[in-house]
């Protein structure tokens, strides 16, 4: 998407500070195209990335709007340049017999792996960029797919 963005926030982690943060989105109506929330290793607090869109003064915005909630300790717009990202996706398709060489054929490709191979149907995990498991849901699509179940990106800024 055009001009996305990923915001990682520091945050207390107690509850109700998730709707504070989400109201904040909706109040000022920015859009989030992903959310994610986690422990950190300091007890006590919990990390979000957020993935939005928009320019640079939009995203100042939402930065000061943050950083006024007492539960956010630290806010900040992660560099595009130095940021890792990954998305876990759960994938059920169809299986047919006649499909199997050419499932497991795109499934290696992509570096997924087969966690339930039931009778009539097959439960593969991708682990990869938000691009790359877009590429692999288009390939799949023609197989059969029944059900898609994804984490939201996963974000990590890299020190040089």
């Amino acid at each position: 998407m055009e001009n996305q963005k990923t915001i990682m926030l520091l945050v207390k982690d107690h509850p109700g500070v998730m709707q504070r943060i989400t109201s904040l989105f909706t109040r000022r109506g920015f859009n989030m195209d992903s959310i994610t929330v986690g422990a950190t290793e300091e007890e006590g607090l919990s990390r979000i990335n957020i993935v939005t869109s928009g320019d640079d003064n939009l995203m100042e915005q939402i930065l000061n709007q943050l950083l006024k909630l007492i539960e956010v300790y630290k806010a900040k717009l992660i560099n595009p340049e130095r940021i890792v990202t990954r998305e876990l996706a759960l994938l059920k398709v169809n299986k047919e017999t006649s499909w199997n060489s050419k499932l497991l054929e795109i499934i290696e490709g992509f570096k997924g792996t087969v966690v339930d191979n039931g009778s009539r149907t097959m439960i593969i995990q991708a682990v990869g960029e938000s691009s790359t498991i877009n590429k692999m849901v288009e390939q799949l699509i023609p197989y059969g797919l029944k059900e898609l179940s994804r984490t939201g990106v996963m974000a990590m800024e890299k020190e040089f």
